[in-house]
């Protein structure tokens, strides 16, 4: 399709009501003046649903996208679908570029405006409650978020988050998420009533005056005593999410960790991050040779090989004639470039390739295909796309959970998790008290 020719697709709906009208200039939602819960929520099978819906999304192209084709920028800048959706969707004209129908070879230019309007089935979250610790008088909520469920609409999640769950179900309009929390981590989670309170607390979080304290389940037998880890952690990849150790690149970075029990081939420890990377608690148990244990990217042997990263092990593809070999290196003294620009080191190259390659064999479409029948995958019938099986519930979380918060004059607690609860007779001689704070360097 050349160019300049346009299709019928106009409006975009949820439950039926009209969400956001073709020629919006960006890509937020306009929601409906009145939208209730009952109208986007359901439960079914033991998961919290969202009811599908068309969504508009538009941006303007960036930077990086000027001068390649709309097909390349969609298969690798939005891989949670496969490429044969984006070969779909690009032939009935619901991937545009300027209000126009397009075809895979279209180059994109500096300032279109690319658009993509899409049925959107948003991934089932579990039905545990979005429990609400502690509303405070100046302002601040403090909940406790299961694991599934993102802080803040993301990819594929826009209901089936902690903003919207609040705002549809509790009725909280403006929303100021103050701390971190991975989608599968759970746990304790500030978040600002109002500009001033969350921007206090962010505050005493850059300097330091928050102490943080997390449990998790390892695997393997996990030392005795305290254990500090202060191994440096950078990005490797934005758009995996994929994080590592490199003392040479990486940011300063602190952990310490002490068992609290140990059973089955497992060890509960709690967690107490000094500084605030992403997956620093992972990344650092890593290194150490205890990954959480049902932590489904750094305790994965596909993507970390043998050594699973311990010690900083990198993995390395060794050709040996037709045949292509998996050995672990360790890191090289010092590295090279940057994986998210221009990749020169072969070690983080590999690493890099390893969790593409394990990314695309979780296909949606294969993993809809080898889970159903001989009459293949069920489709919506809106969007000829096949439906995805639900999570099994041992892919809702996995076992990190955020325990308490504290700062001047406050302190706020969650219930510990099921697959922690005899760390309730342990975690009291560890837990943060700031008479037994010693002096750091």
């Amino acid at each position: 399709m050349a160019r300049g020719q346009k299709h019928k697709l106009s409006e975009s709906y949820v439950g039926g009501n009209v969400v956001n009208p073709r020629g919006a200039k960006n890509a937020k939602t306009q929601e409906p003046t009145v939208l209730l819960a009952k109208d986007v929520y359901y439960e079914e099978g033991g998961l919290q649903r969202v009811y599908p819906y068309f969504h508009r999304f538009a941006t303007h192209a960036k930077g990086r996208w000027v001068g390649r084709t709309i097909y390349d920028v969609f298969t690798k800048e939005f891989r949670d679908r496969p490429k044969a959706y984006y070969e779909m969707a690009i032939e009935k004209g619901i991937i545009e570029i300027n209000a126009e129908t397009v075809s895979k070879d279209t180059v994109i230019r500096n300032g279109d405006l690319v658009t993509h309007f899409i049925h959107r089935h948003e991934p089932p979250i579990s039905t545990q409650e979005l429990r609400i610790v502690k509303e405070t008088e100046d302002g601040l909520l403090v909940v406790d978020k299961p694991g599934s469920i993102p802080v803040h609409p993301t990819g594929r999640y826009n209901y089936n988050t902690v903003t919207r769950v609040l705002e549809m179900k509790h009725g909280h309009r403006a929303l100021y998420p103050i701390n971190r929390l991975d989608r599968l981590t759970s746990g304790l989670l500030l978040v600002g009533l109002n500009p001033n309170i969350a921007r206090n607390i962010e505050r005493d979080l850059v300097a330091h005056k928050i102490q943080k304290e997390y449990v998790c389940r390892v695997q393997g037998e996990f030392p005795e005593g305290r254990i500090v880890c202060d191994q440096p952690i950078r990005v490797i990849a934005h758009k995996l999410a994929l994080n590592c150790v490199d003392p040479s690149e990486g940011k300063p970075s602190l952990t310490e960790f002490e068992k609290l029990y140990s059973e089955n081939g497992h060890s509960v420890v709690y967690c107490r991050p000094k500084t605030g990377r992403t997956h620093q608690i992972r990344v650092h148990l890593q290194f150490l040779g205890f990954p959480v244990a049902n932590d489904p990217l750094y305790n994965n042997e596909e993507v970390w090989g043998r050594a699973m990263g311990k010690n900083g092990a990198l993995p390395q593809l060794i050709e040996t004639g037709d045949n292509v070999d998996c050995e672990e290196i360790k890191r090289p003294s010092k590295m090279v470039g940057k994986c998210d620009g221009d990749q020169k080191n072969d070690s983080w190259k590999t690493l890099v390739k390893r969790m593409e390659d394990w990314k695309d064999r979780q296909d949606m479409i294969e993993h809809v295909n080898e889970c159903v029948g001989e009459k293949g995958p069920d489709v919506c019938e809106k969007c000829s796309n096949p439906v995805l099986p639900d999570p099994r519930p041992d892919e809702l979380c996995i076992w990190l959970h955020a325990w308490r918060y504290s700062g001047p004059g406050w302190a706020y607690e969650t219930e510990l998790p099921e697959w922690a609860q005899k760390a309730a007779d342990h975690i009291d001689r560890v837990k943060y008290c700031p008479e037994n704070e010693t002096n750091e360097a």
